[in-house]
């Protein structure tokens, strides 16, 4: 197993995250699908919906096939009650899996060190997950109400500092300082018996204490991402792309009602792909933040000293 007691630093917080998934991301993934995989399939099933009705009424405005008619009105007309619902099942279900996707890590690797390895399966998981369920939504009710709005203020004074180019860097350094500041009080918050301010305290505290490696392998990470991501949705994009100017090309009057049908059908794969993807991919970052958590634990607790400790004694007996 990747030991979570370790003190890292920038390379090891990179390389264990990458180690981890190598040895241990198939029993991962496994139980990840096992228990996120029917909320994924509602999510695409209301983006399907959704992203259709929109990208046909948007396309539609192209086609100069019948000038005159509306079809963008008359298509959310017939559809009205179809969209809405879908759109208020895509909202609620994407708070969900959100917050699911963050607690799922969490919980992953709490049973992952008291198991000492993947020596557990699903029902733990989902037990665990249960016993939490409380926690998790208090955390994300007072970061809503509490923590959002103060950061909504930073950013808007970062983006009128962006305009005196000091505030691009430090809104470049903010987002993963941010993002790493609420997943280590997650972290801390779902694992320990602490409060939610005590827990947001120890990762204000975890942050400053090594802060640059910290904020550097989340930006990297984050980075990682956002490339997988765009390779994923870069050919179905350039597909459609080609398939649009080629329908352009052949026809004067612009393109075809099938091509602007084709290439609505590729831009929802596209917007569905790229959701999905978001998704699974966040537990690379999440996995992350949570060897950055257990690392500066191990600074103030000794944990690994403590049990070596422990060991001797019993072995002399």
């Amino acid at each position: 197993m990747i030991a979570l007691f370790k003190k890292r630093n920038f390379n090891d917080y990179l390389n264990d995250t990458f180690s981890f998934f190598k040895k241990d991301g198939k029993h991962f993934l496994k139980n990840y699908f096992v228990i996120n995989g029917i909320f994924l399939l509602l999510l695409v099933v209301f983006m399907y919906f959704l992203s259709k009705i929109y990208f046909e009424a948007i396309f539609s405005t192209l086609d100069n096939t019948n000038p005159g008619y509306n079809f963008a009105e008359d298509l959310f007309s017939e559809n009205f009650g179809l969209f809405i619902t879908s759109l208020i099942g895509f909202i609620l279900l994407s708070l969900f899996l959100t917050l699911l996707n963050f607690a799922y890590p969490v919980i992953y690797l709490e049973q992952y060190d008291k198991n000492l390895g993947t020596g557990f399966g699903t029902k733990e998981i989902i037990n665990g997950l249960k016993s939490k369920i409380g926690k998790m939504l208090l955390f994300f009710f007072i970061t809503l109400f509490l923590m959002i709005p103060a950061i909504a203020v930073l950013f808007i004074v970062l983006i009128f500092l962006s305009f005196v180019i000091i505030g691009i860097p430090l809104m470049i350094i903010a987002f993963p300082a941010i993002f790493s500041m609420i997943t280590l009080a997650f972290y801390d918050y779902l694992t320990t018996e602490n409060g939610y301010f005590t827990s947001l305290g120890n990762a204000i505290g975890y942050l400053k204490k090594q802060f640059w490696p910290i904020v550097g392998v989340t930006m990297l990470m984050y980075m990682i991402v956002q490339i997988i991501m765009s390779i994923f949705s870069m050919i179905p994009y350039v597909i459609a792309m080609v398939i649009l100017f080629t329908s352009i090309e052949n026809n004067t009057t612009g393109p075809t009602q099938d091509a602007l049908s084709t290439f609505g059908i590729i831009m929802t794969v596209i917007f569905v792909t790229i959701i999905l993807t978001n998704y699974i991919l966040n537990n690379l970052l999440v996995i992350n933040q949570g060897m950055i958590y257990y690392s500066r634990r191990e600074h103030d607790e000794n944990n690994v000293t403590f049990g070596e400790i422990d060991s001797i004694g019993t072995n002399f007996e």
